[in-house]
């Protein structure tokens, strides 16, 4: 069986990525302003709850995602953990019937972030690692402001980001992404259109993780000011990974944010990420209508739990994660054609 990379005509990838981005620039230009569109089920998005409530009625970005969820009242486990993992290899291309990139688009490691700009909007302060974060929702809508961080692993082979979700043809890459909501609970009010059409209601901050621990050059990763060149893989600043690879996780909190190290035994290369505002992380300025603000503002994102269990929830989401591991299985239809917004007018599964 071909690499479907080769099955897929560059006219259907243009189609692809103009229906999920708009239009997509090369990356050499001046990089215009681009954000993930989660109303279109992005892979690379937290499920929402009700995503008709946000993302409008008849829309469905639901996902197989099974997941494992680690809870333990030790502090710190909400915030800080080290994981050692090989990365998936791929069959030999002459015999193989499906590769890594077809069985599941991404990985992640999860975990629940203080953002005081996201729902529910109650609140206007988030003590970091702190089970004082702890509301139970059907008991009061005052629950601090809640984001999910997902460190994501893309496997190879598959269209590079922005329009698919690889980075090269035979090395892993991986990306750090924040999610948030933007919409009050209780006045059922969300962000203001003019800029959700920038930022989404539901925004992500998105990084690939770099050699150097900094974004790659003008690729700010919060979704006012993230360009094409955030989603665009630089070989000469990310850190890619071949399969097979031992690589070991490490995720703990600093002064400045969430910090997360990937350290690969096996080529002795490392990178990581720091989801901080010096970094260019940032929230999206909560303005329902009749405000068109649309403003990022600078911020730390910082975990929001000391331990992790059925209580520490991010509220938004269709699951009950904080501490989590998920493979995003699914997701692939070979594209024989592509048509209005990115959809298939003929589908081959594998």
């Amino acid at each position: 069986m071909k690499r479907l990379r080769s099955w897929l005509s560059l006219a259907a990838v243009a189609a692809l990525a103009s229906a999920l981005f708009g239009s997509v620039p090369s990356a050499a230009a001046a990089s215009p302003h681009m954000a993930l569109d989660c109303s279109q089920g992005r892979v690379a998005c937290t499920e929402v709850q009700d995503p008709e409530k946000v993302f409008g009625q008849g829309v469905y970005v639901g996902h197989d995602e099974p997941s494992v969820l680690f809870y333990s009242n030790q502090a710190g486990a909400g915030n800080r953990m080290q994981y050692q993992l090989t990365l998936p290899s791929d069959p030999p291309q002459a015999t193989a019937n499906a590769f890594n990139f077809q069985l599941h688009p991404a990985f992640w490691f999860g975990m629940a972030m203080c953002d005081t700009q996201s729902f529910p909007e109650q609140l206007t302060t988030c003590t970091p690692d702190s089970d004082s974060n702890i509301v139970d929702p059907a008991v009061s809508p005052n629950h601090p402001g809640v984001a999910f961080m997902e460190m994501q692993f893309y496997p190879p082979g598959w269209v590079k980001w922005p329009p698919g979700n690889s980075c090269d043809a035979t090395k892993w890459c991986a990306a750090l992404n924040i999610d948030s909501l933007s919409s009050n609970a209780v006045t059922n009010l969300d962000l203001n259109p003019t800029c959700a059409a920038r930022t989404g209601v539901e925004y992500v901050n998105f990084a690939f993780i770099t050699t150097n621990g900094r974004p790659q050059p003008n690729s700010p990763p919060n979704p006012v000011e993230s360009t094409l060149q955030t989603f665009t893989p630089d070989p000469n600043a990310d850190l890619f990974m071949n399969s097979g690879d031992r690589i070991t996780v490490t995720m703990h909190d600093t002064a400045h944010g969430l910090f997360i190290g990937l350290n690969d035994l096996t080529s002795g290369r490392s990178g990581s990420m720091t989801t901080s505002a010096r970094n260019g992380f940032g929230q999206v300025k909560y303005a329902p209508a009749p405000s068109t603000d649309c403003t990022n503002i600078p911020f730390d994102f910082h975990p929001m739990y000391s331990t992790s269990s059925e209580l520490t929830r991010v509220t938004w989401a269709a699951h009950s994660y904080n501490i989590a591991f998920a493979d995003e299985t699914g997701h692939f239809d070979n594209c024989a054609k592509v048509v209005n917004r990115g959809n298939c007018s003929v589908r081959e599964g594998v």
